[in-house]
C-alpha cells in the first residue's frame, strides 16, 4: 500500500508535528518531566518534543507484547504468531437479531458473548467496555471480573477513570500469582489520546497510573478524517503516529522499557450525515496500510474492524469482510472487532459469521501448496485410465488422495451455520436464513459451554477488593 519513500515521508511529518507544532499537555508534572529531558515549552502548555528524544524512546520500547488471561497457556504473544490475532469487543449496546431491537447491555449479554469467544478457536481473547451505569467509575474493574469469570483467554479492559486502576491491578496480580509475575504477564488497559495532538488531565492521569504500576497500555489514536484529523489519508496517519509517539515518549520517560500497544483506529467524519464512520472506502485503504506501518516503526500495533451497519444484514457482511481482509492481507498482527453500529453494539450471532471469515482468511494466507502429491498427476492418470466402451468413466470420489486432501485444502465447517445443500434440501430443512441458523447454533453452544470457574481464593479476593473500594452491583 505504501512505498518506503512514502512511509519515510509520513514518519518525517510525524516528527515535524512533534517538534514544530507540539503537544498540548494539561499536566504540570508531565510537562516538567519533558522539559527536564530537553523539550521546549511555549505558551498554552504546548510542549515541543525533539526528534532525538522520540527516536531514543522508541528504541527502548519493546517490539513485542503479550496479552494475558488467567490461563498462561492461552496467552498470546503478538508478533510471533502464524495468523493475526482476533479479539472481539463487548460494546455498550446489544443487538437482538431475532427481534431486530437494541437494548442497553446487561451482565447476561456480556457473559454469553464472552462464553462464545471462549468456545470459538478463532477468537483469541475479549475486549470489554460495558459502561453499565450501576458500575459507575469502577466499570473497568467490574468488566474485568466479568471477563475473568467467563473465559480463560486474555481479557483487555477500557477506561478513562484512573480510580478504577488500583482495584483492577490488585486483582490482576492475584490472578497471575503476585506483582513480580504481573510484570512478566501484564494487565492490558486501553485508553485514548486526544486529537488533535493533545493530552488532557484525565488521560495524563492514565499515562502516569499505567506507568507507575507497569500496566501495559493500549493507546488509541482516534482522529476521524475531516473532523479532529486531516481528511487526507497520509496526513491523518501522520497525525495519529505523532499522537502515539508522544504517548510513547511520556511512558518511556516515566518507566523506561515498558511495553505499549498502538491502537491505530481509522475513522471518517461523513460530510453528508455528520456521523463518524468506521467502514468508508477510505477506511478500507488506511486499514490495509496498518500492518506496514507497524513493521516500519517497530512498535506493536492493533487495528480495528468496526462495521457501521445497524443490522446483521448484507451491509454488515460487506463491511466486516472488507475491513477484515484488508488488514489480514495487509499484514496486521492484532485486530479488535467491534461488531456493528459504528462501535456502539455487539451481537452473538455475528461471532459465527466472523468465525467463518477468519477461517477463510487464514486459508488465504496459507496459499497453494505445490508439490508432487498436490499436483496429483498420478491420481489424474489413474482416474483417466478407467474406460468403458471407449469413454472415460473415472471420478475422484473413490480416491484416497481425495480423502487425504479434502479437509486440508477446503477446510469445511462441521456445523450447519453456512448453508451448502442443494436448494431442494435447504427447503426440506426449513428454508432457514443465516441469522436463524446462527441463532440456533449460538443457543446450542451456550447450553453446553460452561466457563471454568474462578478458584475460591480468587473469588475471595474479588469480595475483599469490592469491600475495600465500595464496589456494588457486581
Amino acid at each position: 500500500m505504501l512505498s518506503k519513500d512514502e512511509l519515510d515521508a509520513i514518519y518525517t511529518t510525524a516528527l515535524y508535528l512533534l517538534e514544530k507544532v507540539g503537544i498540548n499537555i494539561e499536566d504540570e508534572e508531565i510537562i516538567k518531566l519533558l522539559t527536564d529531558k530537553g523539550c521546549d515549552i511555549g505558551p498554552n502548555k504546548i510542549v515541543y518534543i525533539p526528534e532525538w528524544l522520540v527516536k531514543d524512546c522508541l528504541g527502548s520500547t519493546p517490539k513485542g507484547v503479550t496479552l494475558c488471561g488467567r490461563d498462561s497457556k492461552r496467552d498470546i504473544k503478538v508478533g510471533m504468531q502464524r495468523y493475526p490475532y482476533i479479539i472481539p469487543l463487548v460494546a455498550i449496546n446489544y443487538f437482538d437479531c431475532i427481534s431486530n431491537t437494541y437494548r442497553a447491555v446487561t451482565k447476561e449479554d456480556v457473559q454469553s458473548f464472552i462464553r462464545l469467544c471462549d468456545y470459538l478457536d478463532t477468537m483469541n481473547g475479549v475486549w470489554i467496555l460495558t459502561m453499565m451505569p450501576e458500575f459507575k467509575e469502577m466499570h473497568m474493574f467490574c468488566d474485568y471480573v466479568l471477563g475473568l469469570r467467563n473465559t480463560t483467554k486474555p481479557v483487555i479492559v477500557i477506561t478513562s477513570e484512573p480510580k478504577s486502576i488500583d482495584p483492577t491491578y490488585e486483582l490482576a496480580a492475584e490472578i497471575v500469582g503476585g506483582i513480580n509475575e504481573l510484570r512478566r504477564r501484564p494487565l492490558t488497559i486501553n485508553y485514548c489520546a486526544i486529537s488533535p495532538l493533545s493530552w488532557n488531565r484525565k488521560e495524563c492521569a492514565m499515562l502516569k497510573a499505567t506507568a507507575k504500576w507497569g500496566i501495559q497500555p493500549a493507546i488509541s489514536t482516534e482522529a476521524p478524517m475531516g473532523y479532529t484529523g486531516p481528511v487526507t489519508l497520509a496526513g491523518n496517519i501522520a497525525q495519529k503516529m505523532a499522537e502515539f509517539l508522544s504517548a510513547d515518549v511520556i511512558l518511556q520517560l516515566l518507566n523506561k522499557g515498558m511495553p505499549i500497544i498502538w491502537c491505530a483506529l481509522h475513522e471518517t467524519f461523513d460530510q453528508k450525515t455528520a456521523a463518524v464512520n468506521f467502514a468508508s472506502h477510505g477506511n478500507f485503504v488506511q486499514a490495509c496500510a496498518i500492518g506496514q506501518i507497524e513493521k516500519y516503526i517497530g512498535a506493536p500495533t492493533l487495528s480495528s474492524v468496526i462495521p457501521d451497519s445497524k443490522l446483521l444484514d448484507m451491509q454488515e457482511s460487506y463491511e466486516l469482510a472488507f475491513l477484515l481482509l484488508s488488514q489480514i492481507l495487509g499484514g496486521s498482527n492484532l485486530m479488535v472487532i467491534i461488531g456493528m453500529d459504528s462501535a456502539n453494539a455487539f451481537n452473538n450471532e455475528l461471532l459465527l459469521l466472523l468465525d467463518d471469515m477468519v477461517i477463510a482468511a487464514r486459508r488465504l494466507l496459507d496459499g497453494i501448496d505445490v508439490n508432487p502429491d498436490t499436483l496429483a498427476a498420478g491420481v489424474i492418470k489413474n482416474v483417466c485410465g478407467k474406460l468403458e466402451k471407449g469413454r472415460r468413466v473415472g471420478h475422484f470420489l473413490d480416491q484416497r488422495h481425495t480423502l487425504t486432501w479434502y479437509e486440508k485444502e477446503q477446510q469445511p465447517r462441521r456445523d450447519y451455520v453456512f448453508e451448502k445443500h442443494s436448494r431442494e434440501k435447504w427447503m426440506e430443512l426449513g428454508s432457514k436464513s443465516f441469522v436463524q441458523r446462527a441463532h440456533e447454533r449460538v443457543e446450542e453452544i451456550l447450553k453446553t459451554q460452561k466457563p471454568e470457574p474462578l478458584p475460591i481464593e480468587i473469588e475471595g479476593k474479588i469480595a475483599e477488593i469490592r469491600k475495600k473500594y465500595r464496589i456494588e452491583h457486581l
